[in-house]
Protein backbone atom coordinates (compact mmCIF):
# COMPACT_ATOMS: atom_id res chain seq x y z
CA UNK A 1 0.00 0.00 0.00
CA UNK A 2 1.16 3.52 -0.87
CA UNK A 3 -0.07 6.37 1.33
CA UNK A 4 -0.03 9.87 -0.19
CA UNK A 5 -0.35 12.37 2.67
CA UNK A 6 -1.73 15.82 1.78
CA UNK A 7 -2.70 18.65 4.12
CA UNK A 8 -4.89 21.10 2.21
CA UNK A 9 -6.64 24.37 2.88
CA UNK A 10 -8.39 26.86 0.61
CA UNK A 11 -7.66 24.88 -2.55
CA UNK A 12 -10.54 22.53 -3.36
CA UNK A 13 -10.03 23.33 -7.05
CA UNK A 14 -6.95 21.08 -7.09
CA UNK A 15 -8.59 17.94 -5.71
CA UNK A 16 -9.74 16.40 -8.99
CA UNK A 17 -6.47 16.94 -10.87
CA UNK A 18 -4.35 15.45 -8.10
CA UNK A 19 -6.53 12.44 -7.38
CA UNK A 20 -7.25 11.61 -11.01
CA UNK A 21 -3.62 12.02 -12.10
CA UNK A 22 -2.37 9.75 -9.31
CA UNK A 23 -4.94 7.01 -9.74
CA UNK A 24 -5.25 6.92 -13.53
CA UNK A 25 -1.47 6.58 -13.95
CA UNK A 26 -1.02 4.00 -11.18
CA UNK A 27 -0.81 0.39 -12.33
CA UNK A 28 -2.79 -0.68 -9.24
CA UNK A 29 -4.90 2.24 -8.01
CA UNK A 30 -6.50 0.05 -5.34
CA UNK A 31 -3.07 -0.11 -3.71
CA UNK A 32 -2.89 3.70 -3.43
CA UNK A 33 -4.49 5.58 -0.54
CA UNK A 34 -4.76 9.36 -0.97
CA UNK A 35 -5.24 10.87 2.48
CA UNK A 36 -6.20 14.52 3.01
CA UNK A 37 -6.06 16.51 6.24
CA UNK A 38 -8.52 19.44 6.19
CA UNK A 39 -9.02 22.31 8.63
CA UNK A 40 -12.36 22.55 10.41
CA UNK A 41 -12.23 26.36 10.14
CA UNK A 42 -11.59 26.42 6.39
CA UNK A 43 -14.30 28.50 4.66
CA UNK A 44 -14.13 26.02 1.76
CA UNK A 45 -14.70 22.90 3.90
CA UNK A 46 -18.15 22.15 2.43
CA UNK A 47 -16.78 22.31 -1.10
CA UNK A 48 -13.94 19.98 -0.08
CA UNK A 49 -16.38 17.45 1.34
CA UNK A 50 -18.61 17.58 -1.72
CA UNK A 51 -15.79 17.05 -4.21
CA UNK A 52 -14.06 14.40 -2.11
CA UNK A 53 -17.33 12.51 -1.68
CA UNK A 54 -17.71 12.37 -5.45
CA UNK A 55 -14.09 11.26 -5.88
CA UNK A 56 -14.55 8.59 -3.23
CA UNK A 57 -17.54 7.20 -5.13
CA UNK A 58 -15.49 7.18 -8.32
CA UNK A 59 -12.32 5.65 -6.86
CA UNK A 60 -13.86 3.64 -4.02
CA UNK A 61 -11.33 2.97 -1.24
CA UNK A 62 -8.48 5.14 -2.60
CA UNK A 63 -9.69 8.57 -1.37
CA UNK A 64 -9.94 9.52 2.31
CA UNK A 65 -9.98 12.66 4.41
CA UNK A 66 -9.92 13.78 8.01
CA UNK A 67 -11.17 17.11 9.35
CA UNK A 68 -9.41 18.58 12.37
CA UNK A 69 -8.09 21.77 13.91
CA UNK A 70 -5.92 24.21 12.02
CA UNK A 71 -2.32 23.12 12.67
CA UNK A 72 1.12 23.10 11.11
CA UNK A 73 1.63 21.06 7.97
CA UNK A 74 4.32 18.75 9.37
CA UNK A 75 1.99 17.63 12.16
CA UNK A 76 -0.73 16.99 9.59
CA UNK A 77 1.61 14.92 7.40
CA UNK A 78 2.74 12.96 10.43
CA UNK A 79 -0.78 12.33 11.73
CA UNK A 80 -1.95 11.09 8.34
CA UNK A 81 0.96 8.67 8.04
CA UNK A 82 0.76 7.48 11.64
CA UNK A 83 -2.92 6.61 11.20
CA UNK A 84 -2.44 4.69 7.93
CA UNK A 85 -1.17 1.14 7.45
CA UNK A 86 1.04 1.21 4.36
CA UNK A 87 4.40 0.17 2.95
CA UNK A 88 5.33 3.53 1.45
CA UNK A 89 4.50 7.05 2.62
CA UNK A 90 4.71 10.11 0.36
CA UNK A 91 4.75 13.68 1.65
CA UNK A 92 2.93 15.82 -0.93
CA UNK A 93 1.50 19.26 -1.52
CA UNK A 94 -2.08 19.72 -2.65
CA UNK A 95 -1.14 21.03 -6.10
CA UNK A 96 1.03 18.16 -7.39
CA UNK A 97 0.26 16.25 -10.59
CA UNK A 98 1.41 12.69 -11.30
CA UNK A 99 2.66 12.36 -14.87
CA UNK A 100 4.48 9.01 -15.10
CA UNK A 101 2.56 5.90 -16.07
CA UNK A 102 2.98 2.99 -13.63
CA UNK A 103 4.80 5.19 -11.13
CA UNK A 104 3.76 2.85 -8.34
CA UNK A 105 5.66 -0.07 -9.90
CA UNK A 106 8.84 1.97 -9.66
CA UNK A 107 8.38 2.19 -5.90
CA UNK A 108 8.58 -1.60 -5.77
CA UNK A 109 11.66 -1.55 -7.99
CA UNK A 110 13.38 0.74 -5.51
CA UNK A 111 12.41 -1.53 -2.61
CA UNK A 112 14.09 -4.43 -4.39
CA UNK A 113 17.37 -2.50 -4.24
CA UNK A 114 16.97 -2.07 -0.47
CA UNK A 115 15.25 -5.24 0.82
CA UNK A 116 15.52 -4.05 4.43
CA UNK A 117 13.23 -1.14 3.53
CA UNK A 118 15.49 1.58 4.91
CA UNK A 119 15.62 4.30 2.28
CA UNK A 120 14.19 7.66 1.20
CA UNK A 121 13.16 8.19 -2.41
CA UNK A 122 12.53 11.36 -4.36
CA UNK A 123 11.25 12.10 -7.85
CA UNK A 124 11.62 14.78 -10.49
CA UNK A 125 9.42 17.76 -9.62
CA UNK A 126 9.26 19.21 -13.13
CA UNK A 127 10.89 22.52 -12.24
CA UNK A 128 14.05 22.34 -14.32
CA UNK A 129 17.56 20.93 -14.23
CA UNK A 130 18.53 22.97 -11.18
CA UNK A 131 16.11 20.91 -9.06
CA UNK A 132 17.50 17.51 -10.02
CA UNK A 133 18.50 15.31 -7.09
CA UNK A 134 16.52 17.44 -4.62
CA UNK A 135 14.34 15.63 -2.10
CA UNK A 136 10.97 16.93 -3.32
CA UNK A 137 7.77 14.96 -2.52
CA UNK A 138 9.88 12.47 -0.54
CA UNK A 139 8.83 8.87 0.01
CA UNK A 140 9.82 6.85 3.08
CA UNK A 141 8.79 3.43 4.33
CA UNK A 142 7.25 1.74 7.34
CA UNK A 143 10.73 0.41 8.17
CA UNK A 144 12.09 3.98 8.13
CA UNK A 145 9.42 4.97 10.64
CA UNK A 146 10.18 1.96 12.86
CA UNK A 147 13.86 2.86 12.92
CA UNK A 148 13.49 6.61 13.63
CA UNK A 149 10.27 6.77 15.62
CA UNK A 150 8.80 9.31 13.17
CA UNK A 151 8.07 9.69 9.46
CA UNK A 152 8.87 13.40 9.06
CA UNK A 153 11.05 15.59 11.26
CA UNK A 154 8.60 16.55 14.04
CA UNK A 155 10.64 19.59 15.02
CA UNK A 156 9.65 21.50 11.86
CA UNK A 157 6.59 23.64 11.20
CA UNK A 158 6.59 23.55 7.39
CA UNK A 159 10.00 24.09 5.77
CA UNK A 160 13.14 21.91 5.62
CA UNK A 161 11.29 18.70 6.51
CA UNK A 162 12.01 17.16 3.10
CA UNK A 163 15.64 18.26 3.23
CA UNK A 164 16.02 16.66 6.68
CA UNK A 165 14.79 13.29 5.40
CA UNK A 166 17.06 13.53 2.36
CA UNK A 167 20.08 14.41 4.49
CA UNK A 168 19.48 11.40 6.73
CA UNK A 169 19.21 9.07 3.73
CA UNK A 170 22.33 10.50 2.10
CA UNK A 171 24.28 10.07 5.34
CA UNK A 172 23.69 6.30 5.18
CA UNK A 173 23.90 6.09 1.37
CA UNK A 174 20.18 5.27 1.11
CA UNK A 175 18.87 8.22 -0.90
CA UNK A 176 17.29 7.16 -4.19
CA UNK A 177 16.47 9.84 -6.75
CA UNK A 178 14.13 8.57 -9.47
CA UNK A 179 14.46 10.87 -12.47
CA UNK A 180 12.16 8.48 -14.34
CA UNK A 181 9.18 9.47 -12.17
CA UNK A 182 7.69 12.94 -12.57
CA UNK A 183 5.40 14.31 -9.90
CA UNK A 184 5.04 17.89 -11.05
CA UNK A 185 5.05 20.52 -8.32
CA UNK A 186 3.60 23.95 -9.00
CA UNK A 187 4.48 26.14 -6.06
CA UNK A 188 1.60 28.53 -5.49
CA UNK A 189 2.97 31.36 -3.40
CA UNK A 190 0.49 34.22 -3.55
CA UNK A 191 -2.88 32.76 -2.63
CA UNK A 192 -4.06 32.83 0.98
CA UNK A 193 -2.78 29.32 1.64
CA UNK A 194 0.61 29.97 0.09
CA UNK A 195 1.09 33.14 2.10
CA UNK A 196 0.30 31.43 5.43
CA UNK A 197 3.72 29.81 5.67
CA UNK A 198 5.67 32.58 3.99
CA UNK A 199 5.28 35.18 6.70
CA UNK A 200 5.68 35.70 10.42
CA UNK A 201 9.20 34.29 10.40
CA UNK A 202 8.12 30.69 9.79
CA UNK A 203 10.86 29.98 7.24
CA UNK A 204 13.47 31.60 9.47
CA UNK A 205 12.19 29.58 12.43
CA UNK A 206 12.45 26.29 10.50
CA UNK A 207 15.88 27.19 9.13
CA UNK A 208 17.11 27.83 12.69
CA UNK A 209 15.55 24.54 13.79
CA UNK A 210 17.20 22.67 10.93
CA UNK A 211 20.65 24.01 11.77
CA UNK A 212 20.23 23.44 15.50
CA UNK A 213 18.97 19.88 15.15
CA UNK A 214 21.72 19.02 12.69
CA UNK A 215 24.04 19.70 15.64
CA UNK A 216 22.16 18.01 18.46
CA UNK A 217 20.15 15.09 17.04
CA UNK A 218 21.13 14.36 13.45
CA UNK A 219 24.03 12.03 14.40
CA UNK A 220 21.72 10.09 16.73
CA UNK A 221 19.10 9.61 14.02
CA UNK A 222 21.74 8.50 11.52
CA UNK A 223 22.92 5.90 14.02
CA UNK A 224 19.34 4.67 14.51
CA UNK A 225 19.04 4.04 10.79
CA UNK A 226 22.41 2.30 10.62
CA UNK A 227 21.48 0.03 13.52
CA UNK A 228 18.21 -0.86 11.79
CA UNK A 229 20.07 -1.80 8.60
CA UNK A 230 22.53 -3.96 10.56
CA UNK A 231 19.72 -5.64 12.47
CA UNK A 232 17.86 -6.51 9.27
CA UNK A 233 20.95 -7.80 7.46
Amino acid sequence: MICIAIPSRGRPQFLKQLVSSALTTASDPKNVSIQYYLNDNDPDIKQYESILSDLQKQYEHSVHWKIGPDQNTVLSWEEICDSTQADYYMLAGDEVIFETQDWDKKFEQTKQKYPDGIFCMSMYCGRGQSRLDENVTPVVTKEWRQALGYFWGPMFWHWFVDQWSGDLAKAIDRFEYRSDITVRVKKIKKDTTGLRNRGSGIHKRDEWTYNKFKEISFPTDVEKLRRAITKRA
